[in-house]
């Protein structure tokens, strides 16, 4: 089917900037703070870049592969950022935000096939009795007029 394989998709081009905030995003990212929370990583996978329009974005010898590795990578982030509180008993989660200016970036730039919007550094607010935190959402890109993670933790090469 070539490049544009995108049948579930309503905008071929990706060119849909996603609500900078919405309940789909929210409950998404309310997810990976539970998945923080309760150290079981597999809660949060609705909020990773989905695998079936991964592989025809990303211009790469073998995206599948790639892509198991990544979500590899944001299971381990999850749990070293479970690992950093003795006790999550008390956390709550507040909000989410998006962090830098989303920006575009043209297809071939990234080992990409396909542009889309991309945001660093988005902010996963959560108290713990009185005191407000926040978890460093490190990599956020567009698809189909929705926000997903790419990188939680910095990348580590």
């Amino acid at each position: 089917m070539g490049v544009l394989c995108l049948a579930a998709s309503s905008d071929s081009e990706n060119r849909a900037k996603p609500p900078l905030a919405s309940d789909d995003l929210t409950e998404r990212a309310e997810h990976l703070f539970r998945a923080v929370v309760d150290d079981d990583p597999a809660q949060a996978d609705d909020f990773f870049f989905p695998r079936d329009p991964f592989i025809p974005l990303k211009d790469v010898q073998d995206p599948a592969r790639y892509h198991a590795q990544l979500v590899a990578t944001y299971h381990r982030d999850i749990k070293e950022l479970h690992a950093k509180r003795k006790v999550w008993s008390q956390a709550t989660f507040v909000s989410f935000d998006l962090g830098t200016p989303p920006t575009w970036v043209v297809s071939g730039k990234e080992y990409n096939k396909i542009g889309y919007y991309r945001t660093f550094h988005g902010k996963l607010h959560y108290k713990v009795g009185d005191r407000s935190n926040e978890i460093d959402v490190g990599t956020i890109i567009s698809w189909d007029s929705r926000w997903y993670v790419t990188h939680l933790l910095p990348i580590r090469h």
